[in-house]
C-alpha cells in the first residue's frame, strides 16, 4: 500500500505542471483558454491588452475568449499547496497570510440554496453545497444521516467520472489524473494516489 509520504513526494513532482508560465508561480484561480493552456486569471488578463493570444503557443483568438475557472485544476493546486506546506513545515493548519485569506474569500463556494452565504460543507450525496443555515436538515433529520459531507467543493459537475458517474475524489500521482473510487480499484490499482476530497458521515 502506498504510504502518505510516497504520495506527498509524488505530488511534489507535479510542481512544474501546476506552474503558470507567466508569473512562474503555482496557479491562482486557473483558467483554461481554447488552445488548452492554463494560466492564472489575473496574469492572462494582464497580457491581453491590444490582442488576444495564448502567451504559451501564440495562438491568436479573433475575439476575447470567455474565461471560466478550471475547478478541477484549482482543486489539485490547492491540494499541492497544502501538502507542500506540510512537507516544509512538518505541521498542518499553519496560518495563511492576508493575501491568501483574501484569495480564499474571493473564491469561496456559495450555498446552492440561498446562493449568497458562504458554504459550510458540500454534500457529496446531494451533489450540492450548503451554508450553516441550510445544512441544518442534514444535521437534524435522520433521513440524511448516511449522506457524505466534505469541505466546500466548487463545481461538482466537473469532478464526476465520465465512465463510472462517481465523484473523482482521488488523484493518481503515477498517471497525473483525477479518478473515482471505481477507477482506483480497477484501472489504477497499485498506483500512488492522494485523496483530494475528504468526507464524513453524520452520526
Amino acid at each position: 500500500m502506498t504510504s502518505a509520504l510516497d504520495s506527498d513526494l509524488s505530488l511534489m513532482g507535479l510542481e512544474e505542471d501546476l506552474t503558470c508560465s507567466i508569473c512562474l508561480s503555482t496557479f491562482t484561480c486557473p483558467v483554461t483558454i481554447p488552445c488548452g493552456h492554463n494560466f492564472c486569471h489575473d496574469c492572462l488578463l494582464a497580457t491581453w491588452k491590444d490582442s488576444y493570444s495564448c502567451p504559451q503557443c501564440r495562438t491568436l483568438f479573433p475575439t476575447k475568449p470567455e474565461l471560466k475557472k478550471n475547478t478541477v485544476l484549482s482543486t489539485v493546486v490547492e491540494t499541492f499547496r497544502v501538502r507542500s506546506s506540510t512537507c516544509e513545515a512538518g505541521v498542518l493548519g499553519e496560518e495563511e497570510d492576508e493575501d491568501e485569506d483574501e484569495e480564499e474569500r474571493r473564491d469561496a463556494v456559495r450555498c446552492d440554496t440561498c446562493m449568497e452565504a458562504e458554504a459550510a460543507q458540500t454534500c457529496l450525496t446531494c451533489m450540492a453545497s450548503f451554508c450553516e443555515e441550510h445544512l441544518r436538515p442534514h444535521r437534524e433529520n435522520p433521513t440524511f444521516r448516511l449522506h457524505q459531507l466534505s469541505q466546500p467543493v466548487g463545481d461538482l459537475s466537473e469532478l464526476i467520472c465520465s465512465e463510472h458517474h462517481k465523484l473523482m475524489e482521488h488523484f493518481c500521482c503515477d498517471h497525473r489524473r483525477l479518478m473515482c473510487s471505481s477507477c482506483l480499484q480497477q484501472v489504477h490499482k497499485g498506483c500512488s494516489f492522494i485523496v483530494l476530497i475528504r468526507f464524513s458521515r453524520l452520526s
